[in-house]
């Protein structure tokens, strides 16, 4: 947990935050190898994007994500009216990428998830003096429960026009509205205990993790426990559950701390790439995690640092994760 001196620079707050997104967004991407998933070895199932397309899609998109944080610091209402005020935002933000992109979506869910936590966490600032993952995610939950449980109700009753509406329709599954609304219990049962407790073994000489091996593990503990909305689209729930199962094992076998849990990771996404699915509901839930776990990390160095831009100090910088693996 981060607590905030009332007397701090929000210039370099912002600018931290800013960071913070960037690196996330950054980070997933440049994580290798995932299954089915654009990385830096290959494009995964899909043919019309690479990570050059998220390197673009990412530089149009921080702004407009670091701005829903600033949305929240300045908020004096409810958090769900805040939820609502940062909707025209996050349109925005989608629109930047798409132009960035050619039209190529590739951020649109993590546009939801990711401008969702920026303005909680700005809120948690502004109130409480504090950045603290917890209660970001709780505040979450205060955001949207009411307005995406009204959404919900009034996709039973439409005809549904969206991937995320039919497979609703088709099979019951909430997706990543269901995520938010209950302060999304994958990041806090899940993956940020996950990543808390690797990242702190990536300090001691033995079995010694690096970042691309702790992202990695995050994100097959996910997948091993995410109802993926993404591949279901792309498949059925047979497939689906095959790619949970898979992940499973994976991390029985040790994960890619193994000579054997690597090699079954490569074979998984092979897999992947030869039935056509791709877990991007799983990839977003590592940026976001990857995201609250920069924020309070990062804040908590800044500590001592008051009024002064000195927030930006030197970080394991996404593109630094890059030219290492």
């Amino acid at each position: 947990m981060y607590t905030a001196k009332r007397e701090w620079n929000m210039q370099a707050i912002h600018n931290l935050v800013e960071e913070c997104v960037q690196d996330a967004l950054l980070g997933e991407v440049y994580t290798t190898p995932k299954p089915g998933l654009v990385d830096l070895m290959d494009t995964g199932a899909h043919s019309d994007m690479d990570y050059h397309t998220f390197e673009q899609s990412t530089q149009a998109i921080t702004p407009y994500v670091s701005q829903m944080f600033d949305m929240g610091v300045e908020w004096s209402q409810s958090p769900e009216q805040l939820f609502e005020a940062i909707r025209p935002v996050g349109i925005q933000a989608e629109q930047a990428m798409l132009a960035a992109t050619n039209g190529v979506n590739t951020h649109k869910g993590i546009l939801f998830t990711m401008g969702i936590l920026c303005a909680s966490a700005g809120y948690c600032l502004q109130r409480q003096g504090t950045i603290h993952v917890g209660t970001i995610l709780s505040t979450s939950r205060e955001m949207t429960e009411q307005c995406l449980r009204r959404e919900l109700q009034q996709m039973k009753e439409r005809e549904p026009y969206t991937h995320g509406e039919i497979l609703y329709r088709v099979y019951g599954e909430e997706g990543i509205r269901g995520q938010a609304q209950r302060g999304f219990p994958i990041i806090r049962q899940v993956a940020y205990p996950v990543m808390k407790q690797l990242s702190a073994a990536m300090r001691y000489p033995v079995r010694r993790y690096k970042q691309n091996a702790v992202n990695l593990h995050v994100l097959l503990a996910v997948m091993g426990e995410l109802t993926d909305t993404n591949v279901l689209s792309r498949s059925n729930p047979r497939q689906a559950a095959w790619l949970r199962n898979e992940a499973r094992h994976i991390l029985q076998l040790g994960g890619v701390q193994t000579t054997e849990g690597w090699n079954e990771l490569l074979r998984c996404n092979e897999q992947c790439i030869r039935r056509n699915i791709s877990p991007g509901g799983a990839a977003d839930i590592l940026a976001a995690t990857l995201f609250l776990f920069l924020l309070e990390q990062r804040m908590g160095s800044c500590r001592a640092l008051s009024g002064s831009d000195r927030c930006r100090q030197k970080h394991v910088h996404a593109a630094a994760l890059k030219d290492r693996i």
